[in-house]
């Protein structure tokens, strides 16, 4: 059985599609704008998938980029750029997991 394995572009244009549909299926800002429950869930649902998702890409990602160190002819370099981007990496994962810690809390109290 051969699967399809999560990779960044795949996850990226999973984000750009799930950004898109949300932007068009959502209601505009307003006093009477009510979303159905439905979208509502199934927007919740979408985001949570990319939520999980995303990490096991940039994992998958990060683990082939780091073992790939031998083979790189200017290590110094590859190290430091590769850490720039595991900073950025933690970085955006913060920034998507902030609204659900973020509401979380609010629900909670």
């Amino acid at each position: 059985m051969n699967r399809s394995r999560p990779t960044l572009g795949k996850v990226a244009l999973a984000w750009a599609i799930f950004l898109w549909a949300a932007a068009m299926i959502l209601p505009q800002l307003g006093p009477h704008a009510q979303a159905q429950p439905a979208v509502k869930t199934t927007v919740v649902a979408l985001y949570a998938l990319l939520l999980v998702g995303t990490p096991v890409a940039l994992f998958a990602y990060f683990n082939q980029a780091w073992r790939r160190i031998g083979t790189v002819p200017n290590k110094a370099a590859y190290i430091l750029w590769l850490s720039l981007e595991n900073v950025a990496a933690v970085a955006m994962l913060a920034l998507l997991a902030y609204p659900v810690i973020a509401f979380a809390v609010a629900r909670l109290r």
